[in-house]
């Protein structure tokens, strides 16, 4: 390998001379990259889910969710699996981030260095790290960097993100949309004064701490300049993505006009194209970023002017070409499972989230009323108790939100709750009964999904009043009740068998537990394929929630999901038509290739 351009390190951000460098090495740079993804995708992550899985069947759970969390928290052997756990996915990921860095830093001082070579670098910073301040990095690398969207590389680190209902309910208020605002902008400032923090641990010999400490200094000045960079090479991954899909999806397009009956065969080896074209482009920009980031290091030396010594790669190229094959045929695969057309009879509900809320008040009548004009399948509402004991439709145990008084529920009359005025987005409204509401949605024909809500000052028999307000509506038959807390899920499975009841999940890993409910409702971050399979071998049917992008809603309704809870009724059920009128499988391509980078 010749041309190596020489690297000047820490006088700032290079981009031209990190081009310039990946430019003459990209072939060298994939044949690393490549098998390091695989090696990450193929070990590292079912270690974990071993681990985990083993940390919940210690503490006797079958799966890890905000109602298990103390469960397993106290049981000594499930806390040393779960740490052995966090060990593996920080160590998994750091490594990760040492191929690249090292890597670069080899070819700055002339030579390729070989994977096993990097792989002992790598357990060297490893040992140096061990003991608590292993925790720092597995803040960075598990948590802060993949919030932020600035994992690049780290393929093994399934990207967090924040709940969307999150967002949702915070956008809602003025003072709630500057909160969503700021936290986004902290979030990202510090992920940019961080930037340096693997690379420092690995080339600088300093421990996690000294390297936040490090990264902070090295990056002040530069905040505005990073954040361009990181705009940019976001611009580029959009632009290529998007080029990607366009070139599979016209191809499968033709076959599909020319050829029907071969164009699932087509769409899975487009995907297999697709897969391999994803592994090598995000290969290339974690290379540009690593040597792009090395080049911030103070006090690095020069490359040399000569030309780089290629190493022995044959053994390596064949052995990704080969496991690059096999993953790629294996998704391909998969994918062209996954583009088979939907079973009409299991068409997913429409569930309007508190109704239809662009046009009215959440939880009102008039949000009622627009949810059924718009012909969403199910309406869900919250209920509280009042503080004489009645039944009202709201969702927050405080009115500040969306009555702008600093009251609680559980302090005031049904009286004074159905006087109080609520405002959203424009529109007023008052606070309906649960009974009015009962009684207008029977009017209407309009199924219920009714979710009791506690602000733990409850008296008297809330459960059963619930029950009684659908029962006088006749509404029992049609309409289904669900719960966060699972008591409460069990309490009416006993007493009211006739009643349809689910569990309100927020947060899921592991093997699904209906428990007593004949459906569970998800968030939607923790839905996967086969949580859903393992309801419907149970028997329980699964919603998710809250639900917005309409490739979100296509993906979930052609994967036969039993229902989709979202504040955009119309969009879902839009999206629901165009994926009942799909004749050919090339949009669900387009959809197949974009989830591979979400």
């Amino acid at each position: 390998m010749t041309g190596d351009v020489p690297v000047p390190g820490g006088r700032g951000l290079a981009v031209g001379t990190a081009l310039r460098v990946l430019s003459a090495h990209w072939r060298t740079w994939l044949r690393v990259s490549v098998p390091l993804q695989l090696l990450t995708a193929l070990v590292a992550g079912p270690v974990v889910g071993l681990l985990l899985a083993a940390a919940l069947r210690a503490a006797g759970v079958p799966t890890l969710t905000e109602a298990s969390l103390g469960q397993v928290l106290r049981h000594p052997a499930a806390v040393l699996l779960l740490t052995v756990l966090t060990v593996v996915a920080t160590s998994a990921a750091l490594l990760q981030h040492a191929a690249f860095v090292l890597f670069a830093r080899g070819l700055t001082h002339g030579r390729v260095p070989r994977l096993p070579e990097l792989a002992r670098q790598g357990a060297a910073v490893l040992v140096r790290s061990a003991g608590p301040q292993l925790g720092l990095l597995a803040l960075y690398l598990l948590v802060l960097a993949p919030l932020g969207g600035f994992a690049v590389g780290a393929s093994f680190v399934r990207p967090l993100e924040v709940p969307a209902f999150i967002g949702g309910e915070l956008r809602k208020t003025p003072l709630g949309t500057a909160a969503w605002l700021g936290a986004i902008a902290l979030l990202g400032y510090t992920n940019l004064r961080l930037l340096l923090v693997p690379t420092f641990v690995l080339t600088a010999g300093l421990t996690p701490a000294g390297a936040y400490a490090a990264s902070w200094r090295a990056t002040r000045g530069r905040v505005t300049r990073l954040a361009l960079v990181v705009a940019g090479l976001w611009l580029v991954a959009a632009v290529g993505l998007a080029a990607l899909v366009t070139a599979a999806v016209a191809v499968t397009r033709l076959s599909d006009a020319l050829w029907p009956a071969v164009s699932p065969v087509v769409a899975g080896a487009a995907l297999v194209v697709a897969q391999v074209v994803l592994l090598g482009g995000g290969g290339l920009l974690a290379a540009f970023v690593a040597l792009l980031l090395l080049g911030m290091v103070p006090g690095r030396p020069p490359a040399p002017a000569g030309p780089v010594r290629p190493g022995r790669a044959r053994p390596h190229r064949a052995l990704a070409a080969f496991a690059l094959v096999v993953l790629a045929t294996g998704t391909g695969v998969a994918g062209a499972a996954s583009l088979r057309s939907p079973d009409p009879g299991q068409a997913t509900l429409v569930i309007a989230h508190r109704g239809a809320t662009y046009g009215a008040v959440e939880n009102t009548l008039e949000s009622l009323q627009a949810a059924a004009r718009l012909g969403a399948d199910v309406v869900e509402l919250d209920v509280l108790q009042a503080a004489d004991g009645g039944l009202v439709v709201v969702h927050d145990t405080n009115l500040r939100r969306v009555a702008g008084v600093n009251r609680d529920v559980a302090d005031l009359t049904t009286e004074e709750l159905t006087a109080t005025t609520v405002r959203q987005a424009g529109h007023e409204s008052t606070i309906p009964t649960f009974a009015a509401f009962a009684e207008r949605a029977a009017e209407l024909g309009v199924p219920l999904l009714v979710e009791i809500k506690e602000h733990g000052r409850e008296r008297g028999d809330m459960v059963g009043d619930v029950v009684a307000v659908l029962e006088a509506h006749d509404l029992v038959g049609t309409s289904l009740v669900q719960a966060f807390d699972p008591a409460v899920v069990a309490e009416i499975e006993s007493r009211f068998p006739h009643v349809t009841t689910g569990g309100v999940v927020a947060f899921s890993r592991g093997r699904l537990d209906p428990g007593a409910a004949d459906f569970l409702t998800l968030e939607q971050s923790s839905y996967t394929p086969d949580l859903l399979r393992q309801a419907h071998t149970a028997g329980v049917q699964l919603f998710l929630w809250t639900v917005t992008e309409p490739r979100r809603m296509r993906a979930f309704v052609r994967e036969g999901v039993d229902g989709v809870i979202t504040p955009s009724p119309s969009v879902a059920l839009e999206q629901r038509g165009a994926v009942a009128a799909e004749t050919g499988v090339s949009d669900r391509l387009a959809d197949l290739i974009r989830s591979l980078v979400s």
